[in-house]
């Protein structure tokens, strides 16, 4: 092949993986489990919500893909407001933040191994606003910006020679990266912990560190996450607890092979997140596959891929992990998911980048988000938990 032909078949294979603007017309592929006459008929009436919450993934790239899921995700919001928005990990391809920066090295944990130690500034990194935070300046709520809460992806630590950095020993890298993550403070990046949990109205949200499923890096331990995560779901039977993590228990994507392979760890090590949960989860949000899915865990819990916000792969969906994990719906529209809840209700929509309903499923608490038919677009502001009825 002349070198002309193959720089442009390089370059095609490149846009394909980054979402450039070449590809902004592709042709989604999605799969859709098919409806019972009932739920195909449109939505149950579910109360107001007293909440909404954004929640997309794989977000940390500037293509024009981010920037069409941005400018969507800003839509929405002007119609009706979300209350806040999760990242669910890879925030910064494609090495996390940069190690180099002056003052950069000196970013340490606290002896809790879960937030910054006192009396560190995080240096001025170009990479949060270039790859994360200039996308979703419109992202605004009463004049202010929307927060943004975040969890760790495996791009946001990552440690292998590849990504090599100054003179950080690679067995210290990812550590310091995840460090550097935490200890950045922006309009639109809050991430107060390495895990960490967020209260608002109705419902709990438990950020998880997910990287320590596949194994142990820079000192975190599976043990650490395990412990939080027992504490942190105390008292789920009373209200819907959300966890937010990069990688999905569940997943038809590109991943599902890691989910099925024989001896694999993800699996088991997954397990033991579960059973360390002293209450209910009603579902996991997550990222990791570059697309949009609804499964459901053997567990029982519902499982959400948000994981479409700059980068694309072309799927099928042909294979769903782990075994006895079900799938609902899964496409390669760009795009996000929006929750909403209430006192005993709950719901997802996952949206396109053009506006459009992809997906929808319904949850009366405890129950699972069961697909129906997606109704108008929400409008106008969110019921005050206050004065919401139960």
């Amino acid at each position: 092949m002349k070198g002309w032909a193959l720089a442009a078949v390089l370059a095609f294979l490149w846009a394909n993986r980054s979402g450039c603007c070449w590809l902004a017309g592709h042709s989604p592929y999605t799969v859709r489990k098919a409806l019972p006459p009932a739920a195909a008929a449109g939505p149950a009436p579910a109360p107001p919500p007293e909440l909404r919450v954004l929640f997309f993934a794989d977000f940390g790239d500037n293509t024009c893909q981010q920037a069409s899921v941005a400018k969507s995700m800003a839509a929405a919001n002007a119609r009706a407001p979300f209350d806040l928005a999760f990242s669910a990990g890879d925030n910064l391809y494609e090495c996390g933040p940069d190690a180099r920066i002056a003052g950069a090295a000196a970013c340490a944990f606290a002896a809790d191994g879960n937030t910054v130690a006192p009396g560190f500034t995080a240096p001025d990194d170009p990479r949060f606003r270039k790859h994360f935070e200039d996308a979703l300046a419109p992202l605004q709520r009463d004049g202010r910006p929307l927060p943004v809460y975040l969890a760790l992806g495996n791009h946001d630590v990552r440690s292998d020679r590849s990504c090599a950095e100054g003179d950080v020993p690679l067995d210290r890298l990812g550590r310091l990266r995840a460090c550097l993550e935490v200890a950045h403070h922006a309009p639109h990046w809050d991430m107060p912990a390495r895990h960490y949990v967020i209260d608002r109205g109705p419902a709990r949200f438990i950020v998880v560190d997910s990287n320590v499923i596949g194994a142990d890096y820079g000192g975190f331990t599976l043990e650490q996450e395990e412990a939080f995560v027992a504490q942190a779901t105390v008292g789920c039977d009373a209200r819907p607890c959300f966890l937010v993590g990069h990688h999905p228990p569940a997943a038809a994507g590109e991943h599902a092979g890691a989910l099925l392979g024989e001896g694999n760890q993800w699996v088991p090590r997954m397990r033991r997140i579960q059973e360390a949960a002293r209450g209910p989860i009603a579902a996991y949000f997550g990222g990791h596959d570059h697309d949009l899915q609804h499964l459901r865990a053997a567990a029982g819990y519902d499982v959400f891929v948000a994981g479409n916000g700059s980068r694309w792969r072309d799927e099928k969906f042909t294979r769903v992990g782990p075994i006895g994990a079900q799938l609902f719906f899964a496409s390669t529209a760009w795009g996000f998911a929006t929750l909403e809840v209430s006192a005993r209700h709950w719901s997802v929509r996952f949206q396109d980048d053009q506006g459009e309903p992809l997906d929808c499923c319904q949850a009366d608490f405890p129950g699972a988000c069961q697909p129906v038919a997606c109704g108008p677009a929400p409008s106008g502001p969110t019921v005050p938990a206050a004065a919401a009825k139960p």
